[in-house]
């Protein structure tokens, strides 16, 4: 139902609306269009502040609650409903929309494409469902939100008369088109004035202009930017010289208002501020084809757009006759222009398609000329009689915007040009701008050279290359847009150019090469695109280094088929896309000291597919200086071919992928910065054996002995703990994994993504946690080599998913854990069936410092190449290999479990261990040696019946071996006599009775030292 409110001003509109809210009526939707379009956004804005304020008075407006929700900038309807819960203070609803966001933001998912949380809606739903509310929204999308439900706004609910009020109006977004998308609306409500009878205007402007000051103020009001400095008035006129122009002049002239927009409004007077302009520019609705409103039109008459023919609003008019209070002039399609008479207001000129002599111009009476545009304009070739002796009309100018228009510039014109801060030029030979280059190039700010032609000019002996002598010396400069130079071989050197922001190089195929040395600290923007529909060719650039480039965070890079390495180390990148670039032969990738960096898009490994590739997202991020080393990586971990080191294992997820593809990767997740030490006042690294040694007991580091300590447990621990085996780098397994995680938090939520992509690497090292209880679930199909320390609540090491089938392990060769201080178990005896593949390759198993440890691996079959058994300090240890199930128990207690290349064994300190095999008997026939100690459960060796000479040695006490229990053999054949058995070594010897050191030194002759002989990871 469409309606018509009657309204002066923006207050008698709102009591209208408010007047129509009373109602008691089915139109739980109504829209609000304002004045053809202008003020809506404003009335809806006084409505809610004054409902807020004086509805509590009024008996006839009931509405509990009113939610006032500004998407006039629209971001996405995630945005919409976490304004929703803003309004309505719901903490945990906005705690819940920024965890989503931070998740899609690691998927890399579009802001504008994120929906609504259904949680979040039934939580805002449970706290309107019983109340009375009013909905006020400013809609800056181009949809009209119809399932208002889903974001748990309960609007249809009988006897409640809840209600909307919205537009889609605001920031000046006028175009018609957009009341076609208002569907469901119950109410279409539009504003007039009072003095329009029979379809005739006779409307007064002061009433327009109101208005349009109304929807300036609402732009100044709401934005953070310095335009909230600026008069409404002001914005009011900004705009209004768009809507002039673009309504009597848009078929005659291009205004290109996307660059020029705001160099019109500082120009031309309106803005005296550059900064401002441009964030007015950004704020406004882009729709530059609004064919702007008439009724104000009669007080624009200072900004002229005509044609030499004619102008429907000023008839005639020769480009002399332009009256002197014009101060915005844009002429086109004069086939021979005349020169326009003296001028001293006129400030913006542009001539498009224009004739005339370049060696006396028409503007050359022009003094206040600040902006000159010409736009394919020809020189007129007739006798050039007197020589112009003056150019002072280049003498304020500061912006020049040169296209297609090939002006040869003498060197007395750009002595007058030195205060030009702007520079477009597209189209134009190289050689017919060389003296801006030598004289003024030092004040230009923004630099956009585009499509040169003929750009195989050749340089004289005294100049150099065309495009690297246009940019040396460019200290002020900004904005560089060399778009379009296909034939621009090498990139000019720009290091000197400290304040510049955006490189675009949009369809320079020809480049070889990007070097960090010829790019500045300050960069934030780099734009390389080729292979597109305005610049079809790909390009042939092999080298992109924007290494050291701190400040950059917008990339964009597409077409790149050549590419071959890659380097955006040291930038605060927060995603990048190996997609779009389309680079197949990139195989370098660095990415040093991106601390930012949260997402990866790369959906085929192959394209490219990667040789080498650097992540390092937790070292420290030093201005213009890259971490040439992966700080929290050991020395040995160096030897492999790339490495990725982060702090959030989210980013695992988009290098799973590589993980299985690549070889010699070595992956690790740490989330806190590398540690530096303080020498000097100079911040360095701190060395490996110094954060080596930060992980020994603190109480040894407090006691005055502690250097006695050191050489104590140096001697005493070295021959009882064998170093970790290594996992052959030659070995070339796909991918591994090591986890260094000192924060819970670092884990919450992310099992399933760290269990995924356990699943595809052979080597993990999980060291240093003290929150993680279990690692997460995985299938352990690939799992090599795997060494767990320091993990003090870790209860069970592994764990299955549920959905796997039970064939862990299998390829599984060295296990190491050491210093588990609650672990019961290594894996799970509630595991229903061990596969006949699982543990077949094991050859290495060592084991210390597990105190609360029962059992290790369950066991229902042999151990093939299991080589070493090596566990001390375990004292709740039962068995090592228990049977898993009764079904193995009944089956496998009376026979023999062969271990058949079990050579060593060394058990120290298990007073509670019944035996290393809960079967009865246990076959080593390679045996070798074995060492125990402290094993006082202990009753029963190996049965090496059948081993040659030698015979195995047992380093043991005199007393335990008394103990033994042999198994009786037929005949009677004695057990003991296939042992060697050898005194076992002491490791103390008595101190003097009443020694300062004993109390001491007895406790740590007697626990194992946290020294780490281990390396961090092998893959």
């Amino acid at each position: 139902m469409d309606e018509v409110i009657t309204a002066e001003n923006v207050a008698e509109a709102v009591d209208s609306i408010i007047d129509k809210l009373k109602k008691s009526d089915v139109s739980n939707v109504v829209y609000f269009d304002g004045w053809e379009g202008l003020g809506a956004s404003a009335v809806l804005r006084a409505v809610a502040k004054r409902l807020t304020t004086v509805q509590i008075a009024d008996p006839e407006l009931k509405f509990e609650k009113i939610i006032h929700i500004d998407c006039s900038r629209w971001k996405s309807r995630r945005e919409m409903q976490r304004k929703i819960a803003e309004k309505l203070e719901m903490t945990q609803a906005k705690d819940l929309i920024d965890e989503q966001d931070e998740a899609d933001d690691i998927n890399g998912k579009d802001e504008s494409s994120r929906d609504v949380i259904n949680d979040v809606g039934i939580a805002v739903n449970d706290v309107l469902m019983s109340r009375r509310f009013l909905v006020v929204f400013h809609n800056g999308s181009d949809n009209e939100i119809k399932d208002v439900t889903n974001f748990g706004l309960p609007l249809y609910q009988p006897y409640k008369g809840n209600k909307i009020l919205w537009t889609f109006r605001g920031r000046f977004r006028l175009s018609t088109r957009i009341q076609d998308k208002v569907q469901v609306a119950d109410v279409f409500l539009a504003a007039e004035f009072h003095n329009k009878i029979y379809g005739m205007e006779f409307q007064d402007q002061s009433h327009w202009w109101d208005i349009l000051c109304e929807e300036a103020a609402e732009i100044a009001s709401n934005t953070c930017s310095g335009v909230a400095k600026l008069h409404p008035t002001t914005i009011a006129k900004c705009w209004l010289y768009i809507s002039k122009l673009n309504f009597v002049g848009r078929d005659i002239i291009d205004y290109d208002w996307a660059v020029h927009a705001s160099n019109y409004w500082v120009c031309d007077g309106i803005i005296q501020e550059w900064e401002i302009a441009d964030a007015l520019q950004q704020e406004m609705w882009q729709e530059w084809d609004d064919p702007g409103l008439y009724h104000m039109m009669r007080n624009t008459d200072n900004w002229i757009s005509t044609n030499h023919l004619i102008s429907s609003n000023y008839g005639f008019l020769a480009a002399s006759a332009v009256a002197q209070t014009v101060s915005s002039f844009f002429f086109g399609k004069h086939p021979k222009l005349t020169r326009i008479k003296r001028h001293e207001k006129l400030r913006v000129l542009k001539l498009s398609l224009c004739t005339f002599r370049f060696a006396s111009p028409p503007f050359l009476c022009c003094r206040g000329l600040r902006f000159l545009g010409l736009d394919n304009c020809l020189d007129l070739n007739i006798d050039a009689g007197e020589e112009v002796q003056s150019w002072n009309c280049f003498h304020g100018l500061w912006v020049l915007d040169l296209q297609y228009t090939q002006w040869v510039f003498s060197p007395q014109m750009i002595e007058e040009m030195n205060n030009v801060r702007e520079l477009n030029v597209e189209g134009v030979k190289p050689h017919n701008l060389r003296h801006i280059w030598k004289r003024q190039h030092n004040k230009i700010q923004k630099l956009r050279v585009i499509k040169m032609i003929d750009q195989d000019y050749t340089a004289t002996k005294d100049e150099k290359d065309p495009f690297t002598f246009i940019f040396s010396g460019m200290e002020k400069m900004e904005i560089l847009d060399l778009s379009g130079n296909s034939t621009m071989q090498a990139f000019p050197d720009l290091s000197k150019a400290t304040c510049l922001k955006t490189v675009t190089l949009d369809g320079c195929v020809g480049l070889d090469s990007v070097i960090d040395s010829n790019l500045p600290v300050s960069l934030e923007e780099f734009s390389l695109v080729a292979a597109s529909e305005q610049y079809p060719k790909a390009a042939n650039i092999t080298k992109i280094s924007l290494f050291g480039c701190c400040r950059l965070k917008k990339l964009i890079l597409s077409g790149l088929p050549k590419l071959e390495e890659l380097d955006l180390s040291g930038t605060i990148l927060e995603k990048l896309d190996l997609d779009a670039m389309q680079a197949e032969k990139l195989n370098r990738l660095l990415l040093f000291g991106c601390l930012h960096l949260c997402a990866i898009k790369w959906s085929d490994v192959t394209k490219p597919q990667l040789d080498e590739l650097h992540v390092d997202t937790v070292g420290v991020h030093l201005e213009g200086k890259r971490q040439n080393s992966l700080s929290p990586v050991q020395d040995d971990d160096k030897l492999f071919q790339s490495h990725v080191v982060i702090m959030d294992p989210r980013l695992l997820r988009f290098l799973q992928l590589f993980a299985m593809q690549s070889h010699h990767v070595h992956f690790c997740i740490s989330p806190v910065f590398v540690n530096y030490c303080k020498d000097e006042g100079e911040s360095k690294q701190c060395s490996s054996e110094q954060i080596r040694n930060a992980h020994v007991d603190r109480t040894v580091a407090g006691n005055m002995y502690s250097d006695i300590f050191d050489r104590v447990v140096a001697l005493s621990v070295a021959p009882v703990i064998c170093p970790c085996p290594r996992l052959p780098l030659e070995s070339k397994c796909n991918g591994s994994c090591k986890v260094e995680i000192r924060n819970r938090k670092q884990l919450q939520g992310n099992d399933n993504i760290l269990g995924n992509f356990i699943d595809t690497v052979h080597s993990l090292n999980v060291h240093d946690d003290s929150w993680m209880t279990c690692i997460p679930g995985s299938n352990w199909g690939r799992i090599k080599w795997c060494c767990i320390e320091r993990c003090p609540k870790l209860h069970s090491v592994f764990k299955l998913r549920d959905h796997d089938q039970i064939k862990a392990f299998s390829w599984l060769e060295t296990f190491w854990a050491s210093h588990l201080q609650t672990a019961h178990c290594i894996w799970s005896m509630e595991v229903k069936h061990v596969n006949v593949d699982s543990f077949k390759k094991l050859q290495y198993i060592h084991l210390d410092s597990c105190p609360r440890l029962i059992h290790v691996l369950p066991l229902s079959n042999n151990l093939p190449s299991l080589e070493t058994i090596q566990i001390l300090y375990c004292t709740s240890l039962i068995y090592v290999f228990p049977l898993n199930t009764a079904n193995s128990k009944g089956t496998v207690s009376n026979d023999a479990i062969d271990f058949p290349k079990l050579k060593h064994v060394h058990l120290h300190e298990l007073p509670s261990l019944k035996g290393i095999c809960e079967a009865k008997i246990m076959s080593a026939p390679m045996l070798e040696a074995i060492m125990i100690r402290g094993c006082c459960s202990l009753r029963h060796l190996p049965d090496v019946q059948g081993l040659h000479e030698p015979r195995p040695i047992v380093y043991c006490e005199k007393d335990w071996w008394d103990n033994l229990v042999w198994p009786q053999k037929e005949g009677g054949y004695d057990q003991s006599l296939l042992y060697k058995r050898q005194s076992a070594q002491y490791y103390k010897k008595a101190l003097p009775k009443g020694s300062i050191l004993r109390s001491n030194l007895s406790t740590y002759l007697y626990k194992p030292i946290s020294k780490k002989y281990s390396i961090d990871l092998h893959g």
